[in-house]
């Protein structure tokens, strides 16, 4: 071999040699990185089947508490039924969704639950068709948080009240039919809040007689 030729070969020898032990510097530094990776990897693989298992732990839960819900909307005062009643079918086709995440769906519930809360706490008022023994009429309601439920004919002539121990609505006395015109622009935001004097139903206990008419009571 010639000269030149073997120096040629010598370099290639000694750059071979070089990126050897390169090579191999890298694979042991690599080594410890691919160890901490793959347990990482073995961590995330263990925290998907928690939360895979935590999601079935749940969702039993969850159907639960829109049971408890749709039960409540329909023993409650009759008011809002449309918004309410596609609110929880709204949930219940939530839950069948496998692309929502649990916490989605939980948050979704308890939101729920917050607006059906917050009925409970002052004046409300709805427009809404009543049909007595056959006769159709529209009305407007009024709603006392969660205490009350009162009706108004739009030409303000008839009045009346949720009875609830019949859940019927029945007449009510000519006599409140202004207070009840008052209680329905409050309820609307065109009047500024003031006390109306309006009946509502007594409290009654387990030794109580049931009443058969709302007692009067101021209400603001």
């Amino acid at each position: 071999m010639r000269p030149c030729a073997a120096r040629a070969a010598l370099e290639r020898y000694r750059a071979a040699l070089w990126q050897t032990q390169q090579l191999k510097v890298y694979a042991e530094q690599v080594e410890p990185l691919l160890a901490t990776q793959e347990a990482e990897r073995a961590s995330l693989q263990a925290q998907a089947k928690e939360l895979s298992e935590s999601s079935r732990d749940i969702t039993p839960l969850l159907l639960r508490m829109l049971d408890g819900l749709d039960k409540f909307v329909a023993l409650d005062l009759p008011f809002l039924q449309g918004e309410r009643r596609e609110r929880v079918a709204s949930l219940r086709r939530l839950m069948t969704d496998p692309a929502t995440p649990a916490a989605e769906k939980y948050r979704r519930i308890l939101e729920a639950f917050r607006i059906e809360g917050d009925y409970g706490r002052g004046f409300g008022a709805e427009r809404m068709e009543l049909d007595e023994a056959g006769r159709k009429k529209v009305v407007d309601v009024l709603r006392v948080g969660r205490v009350a439920l009162y009706s108004l004919t739009l030409d303000g002539q008839e009045a009346g009240y949720w009875d609830v121990a019949a859940k019927q609505w029945k007449p009510l006395s000519s006599s409140y039919r202004s207070a009840l015109r008052e209680g329905l622009k409050i309820a609307r935001e065109t009047a500024a809040p003031l006390v109306v004097s309006l009946p509502v139903p007594a409290p009654t206990t387990a030794a109580a007689a049931t009443v058969s008419a709302p007692a009067p009571r101021s209400t603001p």
